[in-house]
């Protein structure tokens, strides 16, 4: 699935203060090296090279669209890498002192064998600190863009498309994280309140992330199809306040 970088900086809802909330939550000290995983468009990399201004940041994502607008924000950082891979992909042994994940890891479906290669990557008593959409992260959501389906019969285009994303709840990932080597695993949900002034605030949002794998199977006459009643469902639960989603999300953190 091809990324649209730019829609992607113009729509970063809250994904960019609560990547910086989990960068406070990641206690970063000033030498660490540093592992972004998902790396994206190099907003967060910028910032965590930033605090780790005496160690390293490898910035590591799937999508070339995504990589080279990370490396035009990053151009001027001398401690910043950026690599073409996946997570399941990677291969590092005893590298990091810290994995670091905002966001990202809902798009890999092998979790565990993500997981396996963070913890391989780790030097001993490395960290990891990652934040994942929760299962039924966010309700709305899915009942907005599955009900547009089917207003509009588009459900035969779905015949053969598989959910893309790994969403866990709280104990599965304790479970994995544990199961996987990790110790001191603490992983928390905590919600988050986002609101949209208007549909066109939110669609932007949608299509840079969200919306993406149910457009890709469509033409492109149906794409605008289903974005527009997506956006009409959406419009329907509008408050005085604008358009209000809540979002339910994982913090986790281990050691190795």
């Amino acid at each position: 699935m091809k990324w649209d970088a730019a829609l992607y900086d113009s729509a970063q809802g809250d994904r960019r203060s609560s990547g910086m909330d989990l960068m406070d939550l990641s206690g970063i000290r000033n030498s660490d090296v540093i592992l972004d995983i998902g790396c994206g468009t190099g907003t967060l990399t910028v910032e965590l090279a930033r605090r780790a201004e005496s160690g390293f940041v490898v910035g590591i994502d799937p999508s070339a669209e995504m990589l080279a607008r990370a490396k035009a924000k990053s151009a001027s950082y001398s401690n910043i890498e950026l690599m073409l891979t996946a997570a399941e992909q990677m291969e590092f042994t005893d590298r990091f002192d810290l994995v670091f994940s905002n966001l990202a890891l809902q798009w890999v479906k092998d979790q565990g064998k993500a997981l396996k290669r963070m913890f391989i990557s780790l030097r001993h008593g490395g960290r990891i600190a990652v934040h994942i959409p929760a299962r039924e992260f966010c309700p709305a959501f899915f009942e907005n863009i599955n009900g547009a389906v089917s207003d509009l019969m588009l459900e035969g285009f779905y015949s053969k498309w598989e959910f893309p994303w790994y969403l866990p709840d709280k104990e599965e990932y304790v479970e994995l994280l544990t199961s996987t080597g990790f110790r001191k695993v603490d992983v928390s949900c905590k919600c988050f309140r986002t609101v949209f002034t208007g549909t066109g605030e939110l669609m932007n949002w949608l299509a840079s992330a969200g919306l993406r794998p149910y457009l890709s199977v469509l033409p492109e006459r149906e794409q605008e199809y289903l974005k527009y009643a997506v956006a009409m469902r959406f419009e329907n639960s509008r408050t005085d306040n604008g358009i209000e989603l809540e979002f339910r999300r994982l913090f986790a953190f281990a050691e190795k």
